[in-house]
């Protein structure tokens, strides 16, 4: 079953290709303001890379968030129109979901990853040393709310993503040798793994409505903020 999956959700961009037995394509892009013009061209380019077209894909895999408002629903959006389109299933990956998984397995006994959320908060969630196993749901506060929970573990924690290497210092200061800090290009989620994912659900028949998917942003996006609260009619 040939997959694409699609992150959208960070600065990075992260696209992927491939089917139950390999991974056949993985791209990173940091796109900055640039998404909408870019995500599609590099789309079409990782598949004629792959010896591949559009026609060839079976699913589509697309990564939830929380994340980006923009981003998010660029590649949500260019997702569920590809399924639609194409007349292939769909399903949503959480992104935290996959940023474990891609760091996993680890040496200690717990994953956490962490995703800068842009207002002095971190999105976050714990999962086993596999990254198989969510234990705490996915939640954003500051870092010392999100540490103070974790510290209740009293054991041993890999630490991943944006919101992790932006704060490993506080981290590092906070648990000690109790933390491991993932490499930068943990940051972001692995292809491979929102692949692993998705095939998973494919697998399971648990695939998602290509009408009613939407982001999971978690706490409400800045931009519907400003209008609930009229900011948008004060400027």
């Amino acid at each position: 079953m040939l997959t694409l999956a699609i992150d959208s959700s960070q600065d990075v961009c992260t696209l992927a290709l491939g089917n139950e037995t390999k991974l056949l394509a993985e791209y990173h892009f940091e796109h900055k303001m640039s998404l909408l013009r870019r995500l599609v061209p590099n789309i079409e380019q990782m598949l004629v890379d792959s010896g591949c077209s559009t026609h060839d894909l079976d699913a589509i895999v697309v990564s939830l968030g929380p994340g980006s408002f923009t981003g998010l629903r660029v590649g949500v959006t260019t997702a569920k129109a590809l399924a639609y389109a194409l007349k292939k299933p769909i399903v949503g990956v959480p992104t935290m979901d996959a940023i474990a998984r891609g760091v996993a397995p680890v040496a200690t006994e717990f994953i956490c990853p962490m995703v800068f959320a842009r207002s002095g908060e971190v999105y976050w969630s714990l999962y086993d040393s596999r990254g198989d196993v969510r234990l705490e749901d996915y939640q954003v506060s500051t870092l010392a709310h999100a540490m103070e929970i974790l510290e209740n573990h009293g054991t041993t924690l890999t630490f991943c993503g944006t919101g992790a290497t932006r704060n490993a210092q506080a981290i590092h200061h906070r648990f000690g040798i109790k933390a491991v800090i993932s490499k930068p290009w943990a940051d972001f989620a692995r292809g491979a793994a929102l692949i692993e994912i998705g095939m998973h659900k494919l697998q399971d028949g648990r695939t998602d409505n290509v009408f009613t998917l939407a982001p999971m942003y978690i706490k409400k996006p800045t931009p519907v903020v400003r209008l609930e609260t009229g900011e948008f009619e004060k400027a």
